[in-house]
C-alpha cells in the first residue's frame, strides 16, 4: 500500500494513499529534439520536428554549420530565439540561433568542468550546474565569460528559477560523500539561502501552476530506500507532503503539463496525476511499449506528450508523440540517445 505523509506545523499525519518546472518552453511551433550522442564520440546532434506536417529534420546543426555540435549534449535552454546547449564532455556551452536551423553564434568555455544544466538568473548572468567540481558556475552569458562560482558539496543537476529564487538539485557525485539536497539560492547575491536534506538523490523537480514545488527522488537498493515524491513550499522548502512508491518502482523524469495541469513521470509506462491527487495512479496514461525511456516532455501549446526510447544506446532513438489523452499521433527516428524536447 502506498502512503503519503502530510506535515503540518510539525505534526506528522499518516494517511493511506499517495500524491506532481516551470520548464523552459514556449507555446506553438517546432519541437527541438536534443540528441545526447555517445560519450567520447563527438556525435551529439539536434533534430527539429514540425508537429503540423510531421516532418523531422535530423542533424540540423551540422547541416547548417559544417561542423559537429560536440561531445555529449546534456541539456538545452531556449531564451527567445537563442539556444544554449550544454556540452558535458566538451566542457562548453554552444550558443545557436534557434530560428535558423541552429546557426552557430558562439560559445562559453568552462575549463576543467563537466557542466550539466544552464539557467539565466538575470539579464546577463546565468548559473551552470556541475558534475565533479563541487560548485555551480556563474557565467556572463551576454559576453560569453566565466565570472565566478557558488561552492557546493556534491553533484548539482537540474535547476529551476521561480519567483525570484533558484532551486538546484544536489546529488552524490561518483566516488563522493553522500549528499541528497534541494538548494535555494538568491540570484542577487549568489548565496545559498536554504536547503533541505532528502533520503536519496533527487532526480527531477517541477513547479505547478498552483505554486507547488514537487521533487522526485531515486530508489536506492543498498540500504533499501523507496523512491519518493515530495511536495515542498517554494518559499521555505518546508516539506508539506511525501509519497512513497513501491519498493520495486524506479520512477523518473518528473514533468508538468500546463495544459492538463498534471504531473507526468516515467515508470512502466507514462503516468499522469494532478498536484492535489492523494493516491498514485494505478494505471499508466500511456502503457509501456517496452521502451527505454530517456526523454519526456509535454507541449505547452496542446499538451501533446513526447517520449524518447533510447533503445540500446547504439542506434537512433525512437520518438513517440501522444495526445494529452494518451492516443498515439506519430512516431519518428531522431539522433543517438535523445534526452530532451524543447518547444519553440
Amino acid at each position: 500500500m502506498k502512503r503519503i505523509y502530510i506535515i503540518l506545523s510539525g505534526i506528522v499525519l499518516l494517511l493511506s494513499s499517495c500524491a506532481k518546472d516551470k520548464t523552459n518552453q514556449q507555446a506553438g511551433g517546432r519541437v527541438i529534439v536534443l540528441n545526447e550522442g555517445g560519450y567520447g564520440h563527438g556525435d551529439a546532434s539536434v533534430s527539429v520536428y514540425d508537429p503540423a506536417t510531421k516532418v523531422v529534420s535530423n542533424d540540423v546543426f551540422l547541416a547548417q554549420n559544417g561542423f559537429v555540435l560536440g561531445d555529449v549534449a546534456q541539456s538545452l535552454y531556449l531564451q527567445g530565439d537563442t539556444a544554449y546547449v550544454v556540452m558535458n564532455n566538451s566542457r562548453d556551452i554552444v550558443i545557436a540561433d534557434a530560428t535558423q536551423n541552429f546557426r552557430y553564434l558562439g560559445h562559453i568555455a568552462i575549463p576543467n568542468s563537466s557542466p550539466r544544466y544552464f539557467m539565466p538568473v538575470s539579464a546577463t548572468k546565468a548559473y551552470v550546474t556541475e558534475l565533479y567540481a563541487n560548485k555551480i558556475w556563474i557565467v556572463d552569458y551576454k559576453n560569453a565569460a566565466l565570472t565566478g562560482s557558488i561552492p557546493t558539496s556534491g553533484w548539482t543537476e537540474q535547476i529551476l528559477s521561480y519567483n525570484g529564487k533558484v532551486y538546484v538539485l544536489e546529488q552524490t557525485k561518483p566516488g563522493g560523500t553522500a549528499v541528497h539536497k534541494i538548494l535555494m539560492i538568491d540570484p542577487a547575491t549568489d548565496q545559498v539561502l536554504n536547503s533541505v536534506d532528502l533520503p536519496t538523490d533527487p532526480s527531477s523537480l517541477v513547479v505547478t501552476d498552483d505554486h507547488r514545488l514537487f521533487v522526485l527522488t531515486s530508489r536506492q537498493s543498498s540500504p533499501a530506500v523507496p523512491a519518493n515524491l515530495y511536495q515542498l513550499n517554494p518559499a521555505t522548502l518546508a516539506v508539506s507532503a511525501r509519497i512513497d512508491f513501491d519498493s520495486t518502482q524506479s520512477p523518473s523524469r518528473l514533468r508538468y503539463s500546463s495544459v492538463t495541469h498534471q504531473l507526468l513521470f516515467a515508470g512502466n509506462g507514462i503516468y499522469a496525476m494532478t498536484s492535489t491527487d492523494t493516491i498514485l495512479p494505478s494505471q499508466p496514461l500511456i502503457p509501456s511499449g517496452g521502451w527505454n525511456v530517456y526523454g519526456l516532455n509535454a507541449d505547452p501549446a496542446n499538451g501533446d506528450i513526447y517520449i524518447s526510447d533510447a533503445i540500446d544506446y547504439q542506434q537512433a532513438s525512437r520518438i513517440m508523440r501522444y495526445s494529452k489523452e494518451g492516443v498515439q499521433i506519430d512516431a519518428f527516428n531522431a539522433g543517438l540517445i535523445t534526452n530532451g524536447f524543447t518547444f519553440k
